[in-house]
């Protein structure tokens, strides 16, 4: 039997602009020419879109982290004498985000999303926890609080949503994603991480 390619149609402007060449832009609409090969689909970082406000009326706190359990799980020591419950650290089950076992059970990406986890809060110099509504929540087991977790490098100027991050890597499913004050941007990033 013959061998018969698949002919990839040219990515065109939207406009009626035509003559265009490659890597040429459209006057009219701004978009560039592309025959469609060796085209990525745009990255978003959806983790730089939300900002940590701390007059929004969620409870917050600032943190160092006590041990690292796994890609969604981290225990904390408050530092900025906040109290919550009754035990000397707090057990952070991470909103939004279920990335896979990698204690116990180990599944597939397990360990990389532990240790992405871990290597961003490594870097942190200052690290947030926020609830998403305005009391400490737990988890059903009631072990653990269901927090948003923020951090800050030495290089930046603003916390990111480590959360978020996990979602928009491919690191986790979605857990009750569109549910929280941050759905949208959890959604978009679940999303964009298929």
């Amino acid at each position: 039997l013959p061998h018969t390619e698949e002919v990839i149609p040219a990515v065109q402007p939207t406009c009626t602009e035509t003559g265009l060449t490659e890597g040429k832009k459209c006057a009219t609409c701004g978009e560039s020419y592309q025959d469609g090969t060796d085209v990525e689909p745009e990255f978003i970082d959806y983790a730089s879109q939300v900002k940590f406000n701390p007059n929004s009326g969620r409870v917050h706190a600032k943190v160092e982290v006590k041990s690292y359990i796994d890609g969604d799980t981290t225990h904390f020591i408050v530092t900025d004498g906040t109290k919550i419950g009754d035990e000397s650290y707090i057990k952070a089950r991470y909103l939004a985000i279920n990335t896979p076992e990698s204690t116990g059970v180990i599944e597939a990406w397990g360990k990389k999303a532990s240790n992405y986890t871990k290597d961003q809060l490594k870097k942190a110099t200052y690290i947030i926890i926020e609830s998403d509504t305005a009391t400490w929540d737990l988890d059903s087991t009631g072990g653990r609080y269901l927090l948003w977790v923020w951090y800050k490098t030495a290089e930046d100027t603003e916390y990111r949503n480590l959360n978020l991050e996990i979602l928009q890597q491919g690191l986790a499913f979605g857990s009750n994603v569109s549910s929280n004050v941050y759905g949208e941007k959890a959604l978009a990033a679940l999303n964009q991480a298929k």
